[in-house]
């Protein structure tokens, strides 16, 4: 499975839920109010807001709008609950790594119930977080021009701009400005930069003079060594600064004022004062201010106002009570994402007055401790299909210790089953304190009311009895039974239709297939145990039925019988086809034309049998199989020495196999036979099915080609399976006769291949397999049987005959306008049905013409005439420039344009020659493009 996958699991889980902790609420759909500068909303589904801890709530909103589908998370954090810290977190508690951490990796180190991602951060160099940092009152990196978010020591969510300050004082009370907090050194060549023990690794530095100082008692800091010349330094131990200086000012101004063993004064901060802040982390843009949206002139990305993919926001309210993180998904199929100005309205529609964005993109990360779960997890869809490691994040935790029992998860689950079913409940249901964070070391007890309806097993399985009706699972905590959640059951007792899949199968002789029987009951659809039903077949000879396992007889020959399942009055039905043609691939005589490959280890051996084969055969292919016991798959993969093409190229049916057949000598060993094809494509599919060896003796066996597959393929390997066994496995198997097998129902030959008409005087001739398609076909004729003359010019009567014949009209009229197309002539039909159906007309003096030839301007007009006909006529497109354009006439100019756009006339070398007598050759390619447009070829 794909990671992308395994990321999705809670918020496909929460989407399909829609819950609230505490009650039994499902989805429901929201009105579909439209939000400024966003596509149209078409509707919205939202899910009841998820108690994660008190104070912090948890839902995801689902837009589906005429751009696409939208899909947010969003995090609600009341900042006045004293069960409520907000916190930042630094990957490692560093500012740089060797390797960042994960979204959830940091959510899961501090205890975290809830998270988004941070800063931007430098993705391709040290992983460092661009922007300001404050982490448990100190300022540990610079700002830079971008927004700060900073949470205060009461607790207050401050969105901001703030600027640096810094200066070196020395012992005679010379000063110099210190530029950066923590800034990588290189970027500041001529200045000073100031490194603290929260860098946590090493910076490449440029001939510098490094200054280490160990702060004093009375936050005097002392130097300890001054090292000229240096071109790297390791972050200081913890206790010690050092200062870095670059350049000639910085460096003269150690040289000059400081010695080891003095006493340096160092003040550094923030306009407004970083002092206020308890925590802080950088981002942008800003976007919400006082309730209206803020246009930053400071964006950390350029470009910004053309983006839209995956978001993550942040947002306070007018009263500072409430904080909304917000997560949108982008770049899915499941969500286009949102640009900056469409989640500043969306944020302003939430009641924001204040919001900004942090990192985006790949970034977008937003986790959750889902109800009962010991950890937070990702919950959105992030756009790599994984997370990103990061500098930092916004964290939210729960400051209360853990209580008595008072709540349990409620997953706003419900059962529906049929009377004799079982099910498992899907969700795991914990016990919750009275903040609604988990106790993990209590239990949860089950039972059912009315307890007639069926019983739960410890482990939440739901068994249901005989008897119909409606009631509760009531999931309750061991030690305080009022601690609860209801779990609404109905046990369905008949249906109201019954339907049995899949409607029709093939089969051959000897084989199985077990139906699938659902009824439908108040619009819920149920799957119905086998043997709650009764089953019957319309005709015995061709197999049994016991309890929706289908045998097909043996020796009953080619035939159909009717599978019925029947509950109380409802019935459902299958038609089951009896017989394949077969098309053998393979004898599976000769071990040698098979190699097993020693991939999965020396799993055993490959080898032809005399010993044991299917008559007419002398020789069977043996699988000697050896699986050691274990875990996981145990496989003995062979596959053919020579491509073997499904079907084969000689085969001659027109229709598509169903899949492969052998006999199969099974040892009831349980192994299981799948097979696995390789695409035009180069990529690989397998069998839609396996075949589980649970027989002794000879059986035939199919393994059938997935849905939808295009032929042909090829055989890329079959494989025999253990799945984890118990005990070391020894036996052999045997195969005999491969073939690739056709349902005997619709199995049709391909017609004889026509004989390819052709010409001698054409076998250099550019238009050679246009001509020898339509000769084939009957639509041109060569003048004697050695020729077809494409030279030749072609006349006005024989264009028409071509033109009509191409599309098959009735010269059934003979009669026509013109006096010099005489009775009898071997034209007169041809050229009265092209007239009859507006593909050509007279000369404008009452005649015809039929002998005259035809140039490029009235075969031109012949050819759209007939597309128009078979009202084909081709749209779009750029019509070529001929050179000679302005020698078309008036005319034909239209449908010259018409047919060069489509590629049907394209003239040589940039002419069209419009005046230019068609020749046979010509008018042969002419006719085959406007038959391909017309869809007649």
């Amino acid at each position: 499975m794909k990671i992308k996958q395994g990321l999705k699991k809670a918020h496909a889980m929460l989407l399909g839920l829609s819950m609230i902790l505490g009650t039994t609420s499902g989805a429901f759909a929201a009105t579909a109010g439209q939000i400024y500068s966003w596509p149209e909303i078409v509707s919205k589904t939202e899910s009841k807001q998820m108690i994660v801890t008190k104070g912090v709530t948890y839902q995801t909103i689902n837009y589906d709008t005429t751009s696409g589908p939208i899909v947010l998370h969003e995090t609600w954090v009341n900042l006045t609950d004293p069960n409520v810290e907000v916190k930042t977190v630094m990957s490692g508690d560093k500012l740089e790594n060797e390797t960042n951490e994960t979204v959830s990796g940091m959510a899961r180190r501090t205890g975290a119930v809830a998270g988004v991602n941070g800063d931007f951060y430098e993705s391709e160099s040290s992983g460092m977080a661009l922007g300001m940092s404050v982490q448990n009152g100190q300022l540990v990196h610079h700002p830079n021009q971008t927004a700060v978010l900073g949470i205060g020591f009461n607790d207050e969510v401050i969105i901001g701009k703030y600027a640096f300050n810094g200066t070196v004082t020395a012992t005679n009370g010379k000063t110099y400005s210190i530029k950066a907090l923590n800034g990588h050194p290189v970027s500041y060549p001529n200045e000073m930069v100031l490194l603290t023990p929260e860098l946590g690794y090493w910076e490449m530095v440029s001939n510098a003079t490094i200054v280490t100082m160990q702060k004093q008692p009375d936050n005097s800091y002392k130097v300890t060594s001054i090292d000229p010349m240096k071109t790297v330094t390791e972050a200081p131990p913890q206790g010690y600064v050092k200062l870095i200086a670059q350049g000639s000012g910085p460096i003269n101004f150690v040289t000059a004022n400081m010695q080891k063993g003095d006493l340096i004064n160092l003040a550094y901060g923030t306009t407004p004062a970083s002092t206020n802040l308890k925590y802080a982390i950088g981002g942008g843009p800003i976007l919400l201010k006082d309730g209206q949206y803020y246009a930053d002139p400071n964006p950390p990305l350029p470009n910004s106002s053309s983006y839209r993919g995956p978001i993550t926001g942040v947002g306070v309210t007018a009263d500072g009570r409430r904080m909304l993180q917000l997560v949108v998904d982008g770049r899915t199929s499941e969500s286009i994402g949102l640009s900056y100005v469409q989640a500043a309205n969306y944020m302003k529609s939430r009641g924001l007055a204040h919001a900004m964005l942090l990192d985006g993109g790949g970034s977008t990360d937003m986790v959750v401790r889902l109800p009962g779960a010991a950890q937070a997890t990702v919950v959105n869809d992030p756009s790599d299909g994984r997370e990103r490691r990061i500098a930092n994040g916004l964290f939210v935790y729960s400051t209360a210790p853990l209580g008595a029992p008072a709540n349990v998860t409620n997953w706003g689950e419900s059962v529906k089953v049929f009377i004799g079913e079982q099910k498992q409940l899907t969700k795991k249901y914990s016990v919750l304190d009275e903040n609604y964070n988990p106790l993990p070391g209590e239990a949860v007890t089950y039972s059912v009311e009315p307890s007639t309806l069926g019983n739960v097993t410890q482990n939440g399985l739901f068994l249901a009895a005989k008897t119909g009706g409606t009631g509760k699972i009531i999931a309750a905590s061991t030690t305080n039974p009022a601690a609860k959640t209801e779990i609404p059951v109905t046990v369905y007792s008949s249906v109201d239709s019954l339907t049995l899949t899949p409607s029709v199968v093939d089969l051959a002789g000897g084989e199985t297939y077990t139906f699938t029987t659902k009824g439908t009951v108040a619009g819920e659809i149920i799957t119905l145990k086998p043997e709650l039903l009764t089953w019957s077949l319309s005709n015995s000879t061709y197999g049994t039925v016991v309890n929706g396992t289908f045998t097909a007889a043996q020796s009953s020959g080619n035939g159909m019988t009717t599978v019925t399942a029947k509950i109380g009055t409802k019935t459902a039905s299958a038609n089951v086809f009896i017989g394949y043609v077969q098309k053998t691939v393979d004898k599976l005589d000769n071990a040698t034309l098979w190699k097993r490959t020693d991939r999965w280890g020396d799993v055993g051996t490959l080898t032809t049998s005399t010993q044991q084969f299917r008559a007419p055969y002398t020789a069977s292919t043996a699988l000697n199989y050896r699986f050691a016991a274990g875990s996981g798959m145990k496989q003995f993969v062979f596959y053919p020495v020579n491509t073997l093409t499904l079907p084969a190229k000689n085969d001659n049916a027109a229709v598509n196999p169903v899949g492969i057949g052998m006999w199969v000598y099974g040892d009831n060993s349980g192994l299981k036979l799948i097979g696995s094809f390789e695409k035009g494509d180069g990529t690989f599919v397998q069998a839609a099915n396996g075949v589980r060896i649970n027989w002794s003796g000879w059986k035939y066996v199919t393994l059938k080609f997935p849905a939808g597959a295009a032929f042909p393929l090829k055989l890329d390997y079959l494989d025999l399976v253990a799945e984890s066994p118990a005990a070391d496995l020894n036996g052999t198997v045997y195969l005999n006769d491969l073939q690739v097998v056709y349902a005997a129902r619709t199995y049709k030959e391909k017609p004889p291949e026509p004989t390819v008409v052709t010409f001698p005087d054409i076998a250099k001739h550019w238009g050679r397999s246009m001509i020898e398609t339509l000769a084939t076909k009957g639509i041109v004729q060569g003048v004697d049987k050695d020729h077809f003359a494409p030279s030749d010019r072609l006349t006005r009567a024989q264009a028409a005959t071509l033109i009509v014949n191409a599309l098959g009209i009735s010269d059934a009229v003979s009669k026509t306008p013109f006096n010099d197309v005489k009775a009898g002539a071997w034209y007169e039909k041809k050229v009265g049905a092209a007239v009859n159906a507006g593909l050509a007309s007279g000369t404008g003096t009452g005649t015809f013409a039929p002998e005259e030839f035809v140039d490029r301007n009235q075969i031109a007009v012949m050819i759209y005439n007939a597309l128009k006909y078979k009202q084909k006529l081709p749209a779009g497109g750029t019509p070529i420039a001929f050179k000679d354009a302005k020698e078309i006439q008036s005319w034909a100019t239209d449908k010259v344009n018409t047919l060069s756009a489509a590629g049907i006339m394209i003239g040589s070398e940039g002419y069209l020659r419009p005046s230019a007598v068609t020749d046979r050759g010509e008018a042969a390619a002419l006719i085959y493009k406007m038959m391909q447009k017309a869809g007649l070829l």
